[in-house]
């Protein structure tokens, strides 16, 4: 763990950067945790699930995706061994009703412990948290005898650096299609109309198809343009699952991130699955680090 005087001034360094109005202006970085992405296993396959999005995670990557829950579905996320003390973790529930799918989901990121000083450095405050959260309430409907689906997102945002609390709201829409029984194509909008304070959240278009060539296969590849900005960022991703006696599988998984490697696996008994990714960061002085989720359909 680092000692709070150094966490100090990295997370100085960053809140300087990202606070300025030239950077929100120009980079369009404001509020990244909203495109870090959710589930071990979406992570571990390069974050190539627009069109893979089937059950409570599908609340984040692309809300037409809950139309696929049967009945509910349960998702939970875990980031372990963060670098700076950060905190990244993730929740999310979908039910599948006679007029649609409901799902609520809840992202949470932040640094404790920041070390805090007045003019000068020896005027120590104590220690404050930069802590950010971000609910969604998600709707899906799927077209009766057709396999296109339709769902959308309305988030509530919530930005705490010390003295400093703001909300803001914005929304996400997204297509899912079933174009045969081995491919799927989906498409999310986010952040439409995303502010906190007078910030624009970038808003970004990710869409993506979901390859099933033969039984146990899946290879995803997405594409994401954040609007702004003259860059593209592309996911691809695979996973192999395998049956080793009755109701018990075991998976691997790996991925390339916008040019980031993942690596992951999981384990299914029934319908209860833990899995488990090996993720690396695009800012290399971020590392890498781990996620483990938890995932139950009833």
């Amino acid at each position: 763990m680092l000692n709070k005087t150094t966490k100090f001034l990295v997370v100085f360094c960053l809140l300087s950067v990202m606070c300025s109005t030239g950077a929100w202006a120009d980079d369009n970085h404001l509020l990244p945790m909203l495109r870090m992405g959710v589930d071990a296993r979406a992570l571990a396959m390069g974050g190539a699930y627009v069109a893979e999005a089937s059950d409570a995670s599908a609340g984040y990557w692309n809300p037409a995706g809950l139309a696929d829950i049967e009945m509910a579905s349960l998702t939970a996320m875990y980031s372990a061994d963060m670098s700076f003390d950060r905190s990244y973790n993730y929740f999310a529930f979908g039910y599948t009703f006679d007029f649609g799918t409901i799902g609520i989901s809840w992202l949470n990121a932040g640094i404790k412990d920041i070390l805090k000083f007045g003019d000068s450095p020896d005027d120590y405050q104590g220690t404050f948290k930069d802590m950010n959260n971000v609910f969604l309430l998600s709707y899906a409907y799927k077209y009766p005898d057709k396999e296109f689906a339709v769902g959308g997102s309305f988030k509530i945002v919530n930005q705490k650096i010390d003295d400093y609390n703001k909300t803001g709201v914005g929304g996400d829409v997204g297509f899912k299609f079933r174009a045969t029984d081995n491919a799927a194509v989906g498409v999310i909008v986010r952040d439409l109309g995303t502010q906190v304070d007078g910030w624009t959240v970038p808003a970004s278009i990710q869409a993506g198809v979901a390859i099933y060539p033969m039984e146990g296969f899946s290879f995803p590849v997405d594409v994401t343009k954040t609007f702004r900005r003259g860059d593209m960022a592309y996911h691809m991703g695979g996973e192999y699952m395998y049956e080793f006696c009755p109701d018990y599988w075991a998976k691997v998984r790996a991925g390339v991130n916008d040019g980031r490697f993942a690596i992951g696996t999981g384990f299914q008994f029934s319908k209860v699955m833990i899995d488990y990714g090996y993720v690396v960061e695009k800012q290399q002085f971020m590392n890498e680090n781990h996620k483990i989720s938890l995932s139950v359909e009833f």
